[in-house]
């Protein structure tokens, strides 16, 4: 399955993206064969392919017709499933705006506001739901036969999951693993319902589990800090809004006592404005930084100096990416931004010498240029112009790290600025105030090369190794490879390619001096990796981690079907399982039993 679908770049544009790799193609008229359209064909009296008002108004009688055994509830075979992969009758707008909790079931509340829910489809306003409102202008039926999904094993491979834990090397089968307990964070995506989050002790049984939130959309994150709270994101909207944001979006972070109490928690959610997204990073006094969108219309984007060009961009707000820091109040549950740094404020274009930000991309490197755009990843992002996936701090040097899906590149922040100077081109530790201090992966962001010479690739994850680990100071870095051939060069047209793209564990070692200041005559070097001789069949399209452990082990997932290895300092495995249960997994963390969120717990 494609990324769009997985985290919601559309939901129309979603369906479209799945419906093509499943093939768009009718159903079989075997009557054992799943009748994925039945709940549609329920609604549309009349079989035009669209809703009226009345047929709206009379949604909750007619779904009524589908309860087969009067239990007062639409279970998933009254709704004519199940398909193959669980949950494909999800790919329909129309069950999901229906489902609202994606258990498969239509229970009687959710019958009751059948008629409320999809009115929210309405677009237009015309008090009627057409095609596109409905997902349904893509052409063809939701295929979801055996037949289909033996003739696109990619679509099986993205989104079927495991009933238990399975793979060729078990938690407790491998001595050589590390000891500790492996936060497991399922999210939801497209059609799949997952909101768990619990630990695993090292023989793979469960340790401890958190009351889920409203909604774990794809990317979101939890992290067990030393504390004892847990510091997550959510959402407390299903479906974000509907179609008001692209991927990633979460709106909501929260921190969570051991017991599952919400004990503080923030929300930046306004629809085509801002809200929060992918990462959060707790920092050592306790603030928090936070990934955000920041959306502007076109005729404010062009103001800044963009060319206007997105090539398939179904909304019109374009968007820019911001770092906010939070500063909790645990005691009256307020919070306070006191610091944060906005892309448009360090932004360069060489097109319009009328316009703002005009100068030479090429020589201003420690800017962005606001024309950038890998123009091959646009279905990813409705309206990205960089996708900051990650933000990783590094408190002795006071400098934060962002991870830049689009630009493949990591970028470097110093964090030591006034909310000013991060605003501007000076001040700050490092001198540049907000300007990148160091940004690595991409020459052709700053045309000092091409996509050919990339070296990152859609990645994610770029963490520090800490002190007392092996490789401490340097990074960690899960390389994609989305778009890249096992020749090495770019192929706009690969598409989420299994067998001609691959993912690899890098760890880098920066240019930097023992204060954390960056020699530019000097080049990050790839001290270590996983994979980057692609002799592994290995690929993740997209989120997924890395983490190195105290015992030279490093443990990564592969986030689209939740496969967790961890392997020596010498590339060989000692864990190699898939986590059970639907849903992706953005990330990867396991602690050592003596971390110290542990405690007295008994851990």
């Amino acid at each position: 399955m494609n990324e769009s679908t997985t985290i919601r770049l559309s939901l129309r544009l979603a369906t479209a993206l799945t419906i093509a790799l499943v093939g768009v193609t009718a159903l079989a008229q075997d009557p054992a064969a799943p009748d994925l359209q039945r709940v549609l064909r329920t609604l549309d009296i009349d079989g035009d392919s669209e809703l009226s008002t009345d047929e709206i108004q009379a949604a909750t009688e007619r779904l009524t017709s589908l309860d087969a055994d009067g239990d007062g509830e639409i279970d998933l075979e009254e709704m004519g499933g199940p398909a193959p992969v669980r949950g494909t009758i999800r790919q329909q707008i129309v069950v999901r705006i229906l489902d609202r909790d994606g258990d498969l079931v239509i229970s009687g509340q959710e019958l009751a506001e059948a008629s409320r829910n999809l009115a929210r489809l309405d677009d237009s306003g015309d008090w009627r739901l057409d095609a596109g409102e409905l997902g349904t202008d893509v052409g063809g039926t939701v295929a979801g036969d055996d037949a289909t999904v033996a003739a696109n094993p990619n679509f099986y491979r993205m989104n079927a999951w495991v009933e238990e834990m399975e793979g060729a090397i078990l938690p407790g089968e491998d001595e050589r693993a590390s000891e500790g307990y492996t936060l497991i964070h399922d999210s939801a995506f497209g059609y799949h319902n997952a909101n768990r989050i619990y630990l695993i002790d090292s023989n793979g049984d469960v340790a401890h589990e958190w009351e889920p939130g409203p909604w774990q959309y794809d990317a979101a994150v939890a992290y067990l800090l030393p504390n004892g709270l847990l510091l997550r994101t959510v959402s407390k909207h299903d479906w974000l809004h509907m179609r008001a944001y692209p991927v990633g979006a979460n709106g909501t972070v929260q921190l969570l006592d051991w017991d599952s109490n919400v004990v503080w928690e923030y929300e930046l959610d306004v629809p085509g404005k801002h809200v929060l997204h992918h990462d959060v990073e707790y920092l050592p006094g306790g603030n928090i930084l936070a990934v955000a969108y920041q959306g502007f219309n076109h005729e404010e984007a062009m103001a800044m100096g963009w060319d206007g060009v997105y090539p398939r961009h179904p909304r019109r707000i374009v968007w820019f990416a911001r770092i906010v820091e939070l500063q909790p109040n645990l005691e009256d549950g307020s919070t306070e931004i006191v610091w944060q740094w906005n892309s448009w404020d360090h932004l360069v274009q060489d097109r319009f010498p009328g316009r703002p930000n005009y100068g030479d991309v090429s020589a201003e490197t420690g800017k962005l240029d606001v024309n950038y755009l890998r123009e091959d990843y646009v279905l990813f992002n409705a309206g990205q112009l960089h996708h900051v996936n990650t933000v990783e701090y590094h408190a002795e040097w006071d400098l934060i790290v962002l991870s830049s899906a689009i630009h493949g590149e990591l970028w470097f922040i110093d964090h030591g600025t006034t909310m000013e100077e991060a605003a501007s081109d000076s001040g700050g530790r490092y001198g540049v105030g907000g300007d990148l201090v160091y940004r690595w992966g991409n020459p052709a962001s700053t045309r000092q090369g091409t996509l050919h010479d990339a070296i990152l690739w859609w990645q994610h994850d770029p963490n520090w190794i800490a002190d007392g680990l092996p490789g401490a100071g340097n990074m960690l870095v899960y390389n994609n490879g989305t778009k890249r051939g096992r020749d090495g060069q770019h192929h706009p047209d690969m598409g989420q390619d299994f067998e001609q793209s691959w993912a690899e564990i890098l760890e880098i070692a920066l240019p930097t001096d023992a204060e954390g200041f960056f020699d530019t005559s000097r080049e990050t070097e790839i001290v270590w990796s996983w994979n980057a001789d692609a002799s592994e069949d290995y690929f993740s399209p997209f989120m997924s981690g890395a983490m190195r452990m105290p015992n030279g082990n490093t443990i990564f997932v592969n986030a689209h079907n939740k496969h967790i290895i961890e392997v020596t300092p010498d590339g060989e495995r000692v864990l190699d399982y898939r986590v059970p249960g639907p849903g992706r997994m953005y990330r990867i963390y396991k602690y050592p039993p003596d971390y110290p969120a542990f405690g007295d717990r008994g851990f």
